[in-house]
């Protein structure tokens, strides 16, 4: 205990076997000890516990001392006898805690683990003890037993037969039948809603078929009028195409006038590019430099992060090598364990196998002797009291025969055993015939079942695999869609890049992406920005002894010049020696992105590019965008076998009901002919049973009065009598106690027997899981081996790497500052080149304006051509959208014959206009409608038929809800009963123990069901007449009180009982008796006794004692004494 109540320090308390005595003066806390462990056990009435609410159980501190924030109370149980239930059975010991905190609230734990109070409560239920059992006994219920009325008391004849249980799930099955029926109410009300909502839809349904007749008039209508308005569009275009075709004519002299003016310019932006290229070359040179100095820093960085990593790793892999080998020991001494107790085991049940055989051979003979023992003395004692009124009964007798024998056989001549016979026999034959059809319904419901398993699986089947078709499908195209994403150009005037028309083969998007650079992205024809030209210079040669680059290549024509001249190489030594042959044009790369020109450019291996990225990315959606097409066709396929499976368990579900209908139609024909047959057989049966009885009765009563003949004759001497059965009741008395020795002793010898059984269970499967741990330990200790090799290697590896990383900065310090400088002077080149251009283009931009103007006509007219367009373009997307036809589908859809013309005057489609807004009203007259009116009478009749199963379903389970009511109720009357009996013997006998003699028996009172019967108490101690407990004395009323608790409690004794002061009202002679009891309880049940009390004599009857002490003001402490140790000292001494 921790901050309970007054115990404001940890306090430790051995519940040790027989009796532990708690004393102490009055108010030091004795009895927060005893509501400690109540509180443990689950009560949760703050009143219970002598508070306002639960938190007062905390200490609230003193004078000296603060209050406390929470109270924890701990019990351990001794599980070595695995008597738990399965989830806790796994160690020797439980310990169980609850703890509450201000303002939070209790909590339990078992083990540690946080725990249900219900879990808690029903452990100790299981145990037959709990905050308010019958073990925890204070002088309050002492005297609530006195005080309570007869219909109280049943609630220790229920604990005693452990009822309680069974009135909570008599309670909860009431519960269950009520929601039933709720259920049953609310179904019957659907039902009726459903039915009204099923002739609702009917009447939908009709009007939903006249909405359709003049929807197809409106289409045809709607057909008429988009064909003439097409008709007219397309002759507006025309026009508006010939007036084109005259503006395009003229812009293209003033075109042909601006092209010489943009010759010259050109002539001048000749000299451009070669200065461009050179400066661009040097930028390059020293971005690349730059770019490697950066690429330096992050390798020393990841070099020093991989040696961390390294070491981090070889600490871990020591760890768990010392933690491995310590299972696998601990495996080890586990497995030889359970092995050395196996053997014992075994080895004993082999040495006890005789003493079993034995003593149940002792038994046996035992038993048939007591029971012919009780059988001589009850008939020489029957003998005894009949021979003294033979002698005055033998004339009334012989009499009463003579009476009996006539009235038998007038009773034989009237049973009519032959009739009674035919009439069963013919209800056996309809019994039989009910039967056979009951067997062939079942047959065949069997079958069905069968089929719709089947039907169940494969639907389950295929609906897993349209599952899995439909996350692949998705999982491909949302990979799709991102790559498609992420190649659409974000400049939608940009142009497609040509990279999306070349296809790589070979692996070679690195080295394509290497030659052409960023200029990938660019667009073939005229752009804005950068771009290629449709037509090329002439083709160039590849390098000599290389493949050429355009081999493994798919690609436009813009870029055949580009890539003509590229050669790929097998490897960067193979390229360098080759670059000084190179021709002006010529270069050569490689797979992994190198490049070598002919001008002495050299752009080294390297990370994989941008560009590189984006042709592997454009080939990769290619490849998805096929495999796209397959896995909808799978998916389709996967959706069309589910549908079909769906559609054939529907089917067979359905069939399954009706086989169900006619299956309980059967069991009903049946159970009527069962009933019938049984009942004609029970009369034919009684009568024959009468029939045999009267001619038995016939026989006897012959005899009989032939024997009472002979006995008037001879007589028995009543004194020879009387001796037989004084000797018989000896020979009894002697093979009563035998026949109890040998049941002893058999009883003792099972119960060791099955122990040992149930141990050698548990070794089994501990060895399991001891075997398991140590082949997983074998195997982590391999792969830990592997591991620790691996991280040394790595070690090994990285050690060498942060000096070559400084060398090679000092070295790229130097190029970089000599690259930064002839960078500078390319850059003052190609700026006096730009001047000269600008003059250029200013007398170009003169010519262009002129032929802007004629471009402005020219665009005009386009215009012109482009609504017309669009006005034709609305038209058909119109009809798309409102008929989902082309404009040829429209002479069909409008039924009229391709020879017929089409009138695109004003007042023709005026007129068609007019008749189709008609049509549009007479629908919109009809009002609202619900097309899905037949689909939702399918849909509610379906329903229909699901309620009428669940109704069956309701009233099936009504029914077994009512007979596991009626069951329970039966359940509980037999095992009250039962347990009434028992703790009426245990109580007459404690009684006499405790008041040596005198009587006292136990009646049910004030009901005929035992189930609300009153316990009422009946004592008569010595030199009294038997009279109720309230006219008792008060110490006679305790004494008997406290007899009756402990009946209950011997009924179902509990591992533990608590008593509260029971001894305070009691004298010393009583105290004495009452601790003798105790003790005699203690040895015969191994129950453990505490026992909180202020009687000297009480005291000194406890082996052991604790006492509470007060040394500061509100702070109770506790001190121990183990009397049965000290007196082993004492005897020593």
């Amino acid at each position: 205990m921790t901050g309970f109540k007054s115990f404001a320090e940890p306090e430790h308390i051995s519940i040790d076997d027989g009796m532990t005595g708690i004393v102490g003066p009055n108010g030091c806390g004795k009895s927060n000890i005893v509501e400690s462990l109540r509180w443990l056990m689950g009560e949760s009435s703050a009143k219970s516990m002598r508070g306002g609410e639960l938190e007062d159980i905390i200490f609230a501190g003193s004078a000296s001392r603060p209050s406390r924030n929470f109270a924890e109370v701990t019990l351990t149980l001794d599980n070595s006898a695995r008597t738990a239930p399965s989830a806790l059975n796994d160690g020797d010991d439980i310990e169980i805690t609850r703890r509450i905190e201000r303002g939070k609230g209790s909590s339990f734990k078992i083990n540690g683990k946080a725990s249900r109070a219900r879990d808690v409560q029903l452990l100790f239920a299981d145990m037959a003890t709990g905050s308010r059992s019958s073990g925890i006994v204070s002088q309050g219920k002492v005297g609530a037993i006195i005080n309570a009325k007869p219909v109280e008391r049943r609630n220790l004849l229920e604990e005693a037969a452990n009822i309680r249980g069974l009135h909570q799930r008599r309670h909860e099955a009431e519960l269950r039948l009520n929601t039933a029926e709720t259920n049953l109410e609310r179904l019957e009300d659907i039902l009726i809603q459903l039915d009204e909502q099923k002739a609702s839809l009917t009447k939908q349904a009709r009007q939903a078929a006249r909405y359709r007749s003049i929807a197809d008039r409106i289409r045809k209508a709607d057909a008429h009028l988009m064909l003439a308005r097409f008709t007219l569009t397309v002759g507006r275009l025309e026009d508006a195409q010939a007036q084109l075709r005259d503006a395009e004519r003229l812009t293209a002299a003033a075109t042909e006038e601006a092209s010489s003016k943009s010759r010259h310019r050109n002539t001048v932006a000749e000299t451009l590019p070669p200065l461009r290229q050179d400066e661009a070359v040097r930028a390059a040179e020293f971005q690349r430099l730059s770019l490697e100095r950066d690429a330096l820093d992050q390798e020393e960085e990841r070099v020093k992060k991989a040696v961390q990593d390294v070491a981090a790793r070889r600490q871990q892999i020591t760890t768990d090598f010392a933690r491995e080998k310590q299972l696998l020991t601990d495996a080890d001494r586990a497995i030889e364990a359970l092995t050395e107790e196996q053997a014992a085991i075994t080895a004993a049940n082999n040495d006890d196998e005789p003493k079993r055989a034995a003593a149940a051979e002792e038994l046996e003979q035992a038993r048939a002797a007591a029971t012919d023992a009780e059988q001589a003395l009850a008939d020489a004692a029957a003998k005894s009291r009949a021979a003294e009124r033979e002698t005055e009964a033998l004339t009334r007798r012989i009499g009463e025969h003579e009476q009996r024998l006539a009235q038998a056989n007038t009773a034989l001549d009237q049973l009519n055993l032959d009739q009674l016979k035919a009439t069963a026999e013919r209800h056996a034959a309809e019994r039989l015939k009910a039967e056979e059809h009951a067997a062939a319904i079942k047959t065949k419901r069997a079958a069905s079942d069968g089929q719709l398993t089947t039907a169940q699986d494969a639907a389950r089947t295929a609906n897993a695999k349209v599952s899995e078709a439909r996350e692949e499908f998705a999982r491909i195209r949302a990979e799709s869609d991102a790559l498609s994403a992420l190649l659409t150009p974000q400049d939608t005037n940009s142009g497609t890049p040509v990279s999306s028309a070349i296809k790589v083969s070979g692996g070679l998007e690195v080295a394509l992406a290497a030659v052409l650079g960023d200029s990938l992205s660019a667009p073939v024809g005229r752009h804005d920005n950068a771009y290629w030209l449709d037509s090329t210079g002439p083709a160039l040669t590849p390098p000599q002894g290389m493949t050429p680059l355009a081999d493994h290549l798919d690609l436009p024509g813009a870029l055949t010049a580009a890539i003509s001249g590229i050669g790929v190489a097998d490897s960067a030594d193979a390229a360098a020696s080759a670059q000084s042959r190179l021709e002006p044009g010529q270069a050569i790369t490689t797979a992994d992105g190198g490049l070598w020109r002919w001008d002495g450019f050299v752009q080294p291996v390297g990370a994989e590019t941008s560009a590189a990225q984006r042709l592997k990315q454009e080939a990769r959606l290619r490849e998805l965008t096929a495999e796209r097409d397959g896995k909808q066709t799978t998916l389709a396929e996967a959706e069309e076998k589910a549908a079909a499976t769906a559609k054939t368990l529907a089917e067979l579900e359905a069939e399954s009901r009706t086989l169900g209908d006619d299956e309980r139609a059967a069991d009903q024909q049946l159970n009527a002919a069962t009933r019938a047959d049984e009942t004609a057989k029970a009369a034919h049966q009684s009568a024959q049973r009468r029939h045999d009885e009267l001619t038995e009765t016939r026989a006897e009563l012959t005899a009989a009065l032939a024997e009472a003949k002979a006995e008037a004759d001879s007589l028995s001497n009543p004194e020879a009598l009387t001796l037989d059965v004084d000797t018989l009741t000896a020979k009894a008395e002697e093979c009563r106690q035998r026949l109890a020795e040998a049941m002893g002793s058999e009883r003792v010898i099972r119960s060791a027997r099955e122990g040992r059984e149930k141990r050698m269970r548990d070794i089994e499967r501990e060895m399991s899981i001891w075997t398991d741990r140590q082949k997983g330990a074998h195997a982590r200790l391999d792969e830990l081996t592997a591991r620790q090799s691996q991280a040394e290697q790595d070690a090994r590896q990285l050690a060498s790497q942060p000096d070559d990383i400084t060398a090679r900065r000092h070295k790229l310090g130097d190029a970089i500052d000599t690259a930064e400088a002839n960078r500078q002077q390319a850059a003052d080149r190609l700026a006096e080149a730009e001047t000269t251009l600008a003059l250029a283009e200013n007398a170009q931009r003169d010519a262009d304006q002129a032929l802007a103007q004629q471009r402005e006509t020219y665009i005009r007219a386009e215009s012109q051509r482009d609504l017309a367009m669009q006005d034709r373009d609305s038209i058909v997307n119109r009809i798309r959208e409102r008929l989902n036809v082309i404009p040829d589908g429209l002479r069909a859809l409008a039924e009229l014959n391709p020879e017929d013309t089409i009138d695109t005057d004003e007042a023709t489609i005026t007129a068609l206009e007019s008749r189709h807004e008609r049509l549009l009203r007479e629908r919109e007259n009809i009002g609202p409608v619900n097309l899905r009116a037949e689909a939702e009478m399918e849909e509610v009749d379906s329903r229909i038929a699901s309620i009428h199963t669940e109704r069956d379903d309701l009233n099936g389970a009504i029914a077994k809800l009512r007979s596991a009511i009626n069951q329970l109720n039966r359940e509980g009357r037999e095992r009250l009963l039962k347990s009434f009996a028992d703790v009426n013997r245990y109580f007459e006998t404690l009684f006499k123990t405790l008041f040596n003699g005198g009587s006292a028996e136990l009646t049910l009172t004030e009901a005929d069901d035992p189930l609300e019967a009153g316990l009422e108490i009946l004592a008569s101690p010595p030199g009294k007449k038997l009279q109720s407990l309230s006219l008792l004395s008060g110490g006679e009323q305790a004494l008997t009180a406290l007899a009756l608790i402990f009946a209950v409690f011997l009924t179902n004794p509990s591992p533990i009982c608590i008593l509260d002061d029971v001894d305070a009202p009691l004298d010393d002679t009583n105290v004495a008796r009452f601790c003798d009891m105790l003790g005699q309880i203690a040895d015969e049940t191994g129950t453990r006794f505490i026992v909180v009390t202020h009687h000297r004599l009480t005291m000194a009857k406890m082996d052991r004692l604790y006492g509470v002490t007060m040394e500061q003001k509100g702070v109770s402490r506790i001190v121990s004494v183990d009397l049965q140790t000290a007196e082993k000292y004492r005897e020593t001494a």
